[in-house]
């Protein structure tokens, strides 16, 4: 398994984000929603929006190939995998605009723990908390060292608990 992590910029083509999110400008934001995400997000337009979100798309290489636990296949389906995507993007947009900063696509910004708060919301409740399931499908998913990746499970457990 690779531990470059989930930064990995892949010629994807380009979607039309008009026919996955309902995009409305509410004064001087742009509320953005779907059944996944419902953002406003400040000085962005439809069309600065799709740029962006399309740009982050092409850099989030999560892994989403099945993996094999104790003889079992295990792969998320293919909802719950657009709604990582558009969760982990949409933490970062709203970052960047509520905080009246230029949107930049970022390695760090893949790496930062609230990507891990992000997959741990999604296990969690699919597969029970720090499950060896669990686990071992957000380090798959991170492209992440198994042990490298319960240590910084731990490290947001401390943090949220403390």
């Amino acid at each position: 398994m690779s531990t470059k992590g989930i930064y990995l910029y892949q010629s994807k083509a380009k979607i039309d984000t008009s026919k996955l999110f309902e995009l409305t400008m509410e004064g001087d934001y742009l509320r953005v929603k779907n059944k996944n995400v419902n953002c406003v997000l400040k000085n962005l337009t439809a069309a600065s929006f799709d740029e962006i979100y399309n740009e982050y798309l092409s850099h989030l290489n999560l892994n989403f190939s099945p993996l094999n636990i104790d003889g079992k296949i295990y792969q998320l389906k293919k909802e719950m995998q657009e709604a990582l995507e558009q969760k982990i993007i949409f933490r970062w947009l709203y970052f960047y605009t509520v905080n009246n900063l230029p949107v930049k696509v970022r390695r760090k910004d893949f790496h930062s723990p609230s990507v891990t708060d992000q997959i741990l919301a999604l296990l969690d409740k699919k597969y029970g908390v720090d499950t060896e399931k669990s686990l071992k499908m957000g380090a798959h998913l991170l492209r992440r060292d198994y042990d490298d990746y319960c240590i910084s499970v731990k490290a947001r457990r401390w943090y949220y608990d403390r």
